[in-house]
């Protein structure tokens, strides 16, 4: 097939995958000896803020004040204790209150070592996603750190984007967090949700138009309710996946809290979390959000989530929505209803998520800082309660509900909606090997302290008779890693590479485990120090679903590890529509010449560039002219022709702002063996005064044969640099 080339003389856009704070001098999280949420096959424990109707903390009670019910049934307490984190009270010991001086049942509380730790992870891969959200978030914590961050807080900034990836580190060094902050920004939804331009709705349309015919003008209808019902079904459906990818990630923070004593914060800020479908259906979601929250609250972390939307009026009619009167006289009450509807299915994940592990909820805030700030202040200690249950509450998985009641008038408390009732152990990383635990223990966990700098560029392919895969191309950092003196006089490294899909419970899908040797000579170690090297291979996925694929990388000369992940969907193309995926961008050499990342030959994984204007780095300079080329699945053939026809439109963003939208242009296509995977490809001319920065390029595919107008899109990060 040959398609024509589409020089575009534009602006781009792109962003860098900036998820977590990368930094040499980041704090390690450590390990400390209080344990707060405690469940063995003898004892329950949990922790509790207490406050009055202002919203001030009660830290006076005593073990009279408070009841406990399991399931219904009272429960008699048995330990006690508050416990201060009060940075301006910090007591020498904690107390135990309520129960007898020297009391063996006794706890002692005390102050968690350290400062605050607290993590922020930010929505931004969410098909929900808007600009004023992104907007508000990037706001919320450049504010956060500016103003309200304490001197010996660790904090980490992770993105659900791409999942989480790079060093996840806990710093304080604020300069750091500030340059991760500032990268927050809002970029177009990728597959059946792609249509969203940023808005909180989609600008609503008639469903019918007027067509002239030979006997006159008739009323047209565009969207039958079968062709709706089977959209809202393709779209909520695209939803949920992207949910479970979301939930993936919230597991790996919480895995890197585990091995933190004390009671941990996440805020968790997003534009919305459903866990139902339009018509009321229990969502894919919904059924992992049950174990999210019960690790969670065996970890001891407590999850504040943020309607990052802001006060908002979903009944509101705005201008550029299309009203008619033709298809019903209650149009505008029936669109700010359905708008009324989508918000509250929208909550139901933030509003689960925060009251089961003893958050909150906030929402109508128009500044999120606020709701940080109010959230911190709470955290200036808790109460640690334990009871002893019955034999039966630990056998079976059945949720054991909690419930603890204050019996002092006018006070709120919040807690831990309960736990599972087996206690099941952690999954193992993988089969480890005892020479590659290490490694395995980086993909579900972040790393505690600084190695190897990746960055991963991973998208989902299909080779044909269902063979799925993850084609990934990493980039590791020249200046993280070690040569030694090889006997001949070169220059060698050595890389452990493991590589696994994880589903959205952290279990192993697939997996392998390989070491590669790379030598060179000693002139070329200048430009590996200064381009890196490019490690590139693909990973066979057996089963269409949603996956966090991670990689960890150990430089066996120093014993120094880095990982990297990212959120792929895998989708099944025997069921599937209209798929777009394996978006590149890479620099066109003279005469149009590019290369498109294939498959890779293991023996030749590892390869060094000298120009980081290729696919797995993406930093061009004004006036180059850049490639994109692109994978077409599942495309319809025409019944006239017998060929697809198809539709290609560029967008361009700046910073997360729309700088240049194409139009959609007819691509024309010549003989192809295999309609099903079509390759397309376009050019992209940079102007010499191009501003530099952060861009993206976003291709939206549309499939015109098969009369649904069927959409697909991609996009892809780059920058550009003087």
């Amino acid at each position: 097939m040959k398609i024509p080339m589409k020089l575009l003389a534009l602006l781009i856009f792109s962003f860098l995958f900036t998820h977590a704070v990368l930094s040499q001098q980041a704090t390690p999280i450590q390990p400390a000896d209080d344990e707060v949420v405690k469940i063995t096959s003898k004892l329950v424990q949990f922790d509790a803020v207490v406050t009055d109707g202002g919203g001030r903390q009660i830290t006076d009670l005593t073990i009279g004040d408070f009841e406990i019910l399991e399931d219904g049934r009272p429960q008699k307490i048995t330990h006690f204790s508050y416990v201060s984190t009060d940075t301006n009270n910090r007591p020498s010991g904690g107390w135990a209150a309520g129960l007898p001086p020297g009391s063996p049942s006794a706890v002692r509380g005390g102050r968690s070592s350290g400062g605050r730790l607290i993590t922020f992870v930010v929505d931004d891969g969410n098909c929900l996603a808007s600009q004023l959200g992104m907007v508000a978030s990037r706001e919320a914590l450049e504010k956060f750190i500016a103003e309200q961050m304490l001197p010996d807080d660790r904090v980490a900034i992770y993105q659900t984007r791409s999942g989480s990836s790079l060093f996840q580190q806990y710093t304080s060094d604020r300069s750091l967090l500030m340059r991760a902050a500032k990268k927050i920004r809002w970029y177009p939804a990728i597959g059946p949700c792609s249509t969203s331009d940023g808005s909180f709705f989609a600008g609503a349309k008639p469903n019918t138009y007027d067509k002239i015919t030979p006997e006159g003008s008739v009323s047209v209808q565009i969207e039958s309710q079968a062709e709706r019902k089977m959209r809202e079904s393709t779209e909520d459906f695209s939803r949920s996946n992207q949910v479970v990818g979301t939930i993936g990630v919230l597991r790996y923070v919480i895995r890197g809290l585990e091995q933190a004593g004390g009671r941990k914060i996440v805020f968790f800020m997003s534009d919305g979390m459903p866990m139902f479908s339009r018509d009321g259906r229990s969502s894919g979601a919904s059924l992992v959000m049950r174990d999210l929250t019960d690790l969670a609250n065996r970890a001891s972390v407590v999850f504040n989530t943020i309607d990052v939307r802001g006060l908002f009026d979903p009944s509101m009619i705005e201008s550029r929505d299309a009203v008619s009167t033709r298809d019903s006289a209650n149009a505008s009450e029936s669109i700010a209803s359905e708008r009324m509807r989508d918000v509250t299915l929208s909550q139901d994940g933030l509003i689960l998520l925060a009251s089961e592990t003893g958050g909150n909820f906030y929402r109508n805030q128009n500044f999120l800082h606020v709701p940080v700030q109010k959230a911190l202040e709470l955290e200036k200690g808790y109460y640690l309660v334990a009871y002893e249950p019955e034999g039966e509450t630990f056998k079976g998985k059945n949720f054991n509900k909690i419930d603890i009641r204050i019996k002092r008038p006018g006070l709120r408390i919040m807690s831990r909606a309960g736990f599972m009732g087996s206690v099941t152990p952690a999954p193992a990383p993988a089969r480890q090997r005892s020479a590659n635990s290490d490694l395995y223990e980086a993909i579900v966990a972040p790393l505690p302290r600084a190695g190897l700098a990746l960055r991963l560029t991973a998208f989902f392919g299909n080779s044909g008779k269902g063979a799925n895969y993850v084609r990934s191309m990493t980039h590791v950092d020249g200046d993280s890693i070690t040569f030694m003196d090889d006997p001949k006089g070169m220059k060698k490294a050595v890389f452990d590479v493991v590589a696994v899909t994880l589903d959205e419970k952290n279990q192993v899908v697939d997996e392998f485990s390989r070491t590669h040797s790379f030598t060179v000579e000693p002139a070329a170690l200048p430009v590996i120090r200064r381009h890196g090297l490019i490690y590139s291979t693909d990973v066979s996925i057996k089963k269409a679903g949603t996956y966090n694929f991670r990689m960890a990388v150990r430089d066996v000369n120093s014993q120094t590890i880095g990982s990297a992940g990212q959120v792929v969907r895998i989708p099944d193309l025997g069921k599937a529509g209209l798929t777009v995926s394996g978006l590149s961008v890479t620099a066109a050499a003279t005469g149009g010449k590019f290369s498109i990342p294939t498959v890779t030959d293991p023996a030749n994984a590892i390869s060094m560039t000298v120009s980081p204007s290729v696919p797995g780095i993406r930093i061009f300079r004004r006036g180059m002219i850049l490639a994109y080329a692109f994978n077409i699945y599942n495309a319809g053939t025409d019944s006239t022709t017998g060929k697809p026809k198809l539709s290609v439109q560029t967008n361009l963003y700046r910073n997360g702002e729309l700088v240049s939208e194409g139009k959609p242009q007819i691509t024309r296509l010549e003989e192809h063996p295999d309609w099903s995977r079509i390759l397309d490809y376009a050019y992209l001319r940079l102007k010499p005064d191009t501003p530099t920065g952060d861009y993206a390029l976003e291709v939206i595919v549309r499939d015109l044969a098969t009369g649904r107008n069927a959409v697909s899109s991609q996009w892809i990060d780059f920058e550009v640099v003087d």
